[in-house]
């Protein structure tokens, strides 16, 4: 196990700690724990979902799941027959859900069902051992990094590039900090060949400070869910908080490693968007990584896979390779194929992570 995961592991025990008085509050008013004779002394025997409210999950913590239907906040607790899935998932409601709920009182409720999800962005949880969902029901992920501050890191950005596709969004990346390369030419330099190695994606530059490419990240953020996710420190709330007028909590410019955000939260954006704010990360795991995502990801390799000597080359140690050639020779990014080689260890040995 890396640091990465025991830092984040330490931080949510944490947290999981400061909410533990709360917990208890809302447990003693959950129904769902009692006998199913009990329970249906409290909600009737039989509900059909006409009778139910519909609503968007806008947050998940450990005290509860936030619902927002009717122009109300609901804290809700997950029906138990629901709660038999947990032993098969990491979880079963995430920011982002549209739910069934029965509510209990003017600002409490009861989960009892999920609707399928139109796409989810997950990841592997820090044991290692379950997928994390982040966030469902979402149509952009913006993949979220910095020049400086922390250092932009490509095979990170892989990484959410082949989550985003598995899971049924568009992603954009957007660079943040834009603003530091004017006294940092090797920080210059290193942006530029990132720019060059990916240009098969879309890609953001931006600034909070001087406010460079926010008007266009307002303009792709209208009439559309999406979610901000990235390494911790890189400003995610920051844009937010420049693009929509919030004051969500942000940290110092120097700070790095540290999470301001503790929990996916879901934002209106006028009368049909919204954005989805996420803790930040020290290291992504994919969750079920195949050789063919990773094969499918890197469209400049691809194009030369067919010249290689052997049909089934995986242009690592293969004698032939026109790949590896085309790397030497400088046509293909060395930045882009040292994340290749990176992904591809990781599908043929996913214990190893």
């Amino acid at each position: 196990m890396t640091k990465e995961w025991d830092y984040e592991e330490d931080f949510h025990k944490k947290h999981h700690k400061e909410g533990k008085k709360e917990r208890k509050i809302f447990q003693a008013k959950d129904r769902s724990k009692y006998k199913k004779t009990d329970a249906e002394k409290h909600l009737n025997k039989t509900v059909s979902k006409e009778n139910l409210l519909r609503g968007r999950v806008i947050s998940v913590t450990g005290k509860g799941i936030e619902v927002w239907s009717k122009k109300t906040r609901f804290f809700c607790s997950i029906k138990g027959a629901l709660k038999k899935e947990i032993s098969r998932k990491k979880q079963i409601v995430a920011t982002g859900d549209w739910v069934y709920m029965q509510p209990i009182s003017s600002a409490e409720g009861q989960i009892i069902d999920v609707e399928t999800r139109s796409s989810k962005l997950e990841r592997i949880d820090i044991s290692g051992r379950k997928k994390q969902l982040i966030a469902a029901n979402v149509d952009t992920v913006f993949i979220t990094g910095s020049v400086h501050l922390p250092p932009l890191k490509p095979p990170l950005i892989d990484r959410y590039v082949i989550a985003a596709k598995k899971g049924g969004m568009e992603p954009i990346v957007v660079i943040n900090k834009i603003d530091l390369l004017e006294n940092n030419s090797e920080e210059k330099q290193f942006f530029s060949e990132f720019l060059d190695a990916y240009s098969d994606l879309c890609i953001l530059p931006v600034s909070c400070h001087t406010k460079q490419g926010i008007d266009e990240l307002k303009r792709l953020m209208q009439t559309r869910t999406s979610v901000f996710s990235g390494q911790s420190g890189v400003g995610k709330s920051s844009l937010i908080n420049t693009v929509l007028d919030l004051h969500l909590p942000v940290g110092s410019l120097e700070y790095k490693g540290r999470h301001t955000t503790t929990k996916a939260s879901l934002i209106p954006i006028g009368d049909k968007g919204f954005c989805i704010d996420t803790p930040g990360i020290r290291r992504f795991g994919l969750w079920d990584l195949q050789k063919e995502d990773v094969f499918s990801r890197f469209s400049k390799i691809q194009q030369e896979a067919p010249f290689c000597k052997y049909a089934n080359c995986k242009h690592i140690h293969e004698p032939g390779c026109a790949v590896k050639r085309k790397v030497e020779e400088g046509s293909i990014p060395y930045m882009l194929y040292d994340s290749y080689q990176k992904l591809l260890l990781e599908a043929e040995e996913p214990t190893s992570f």
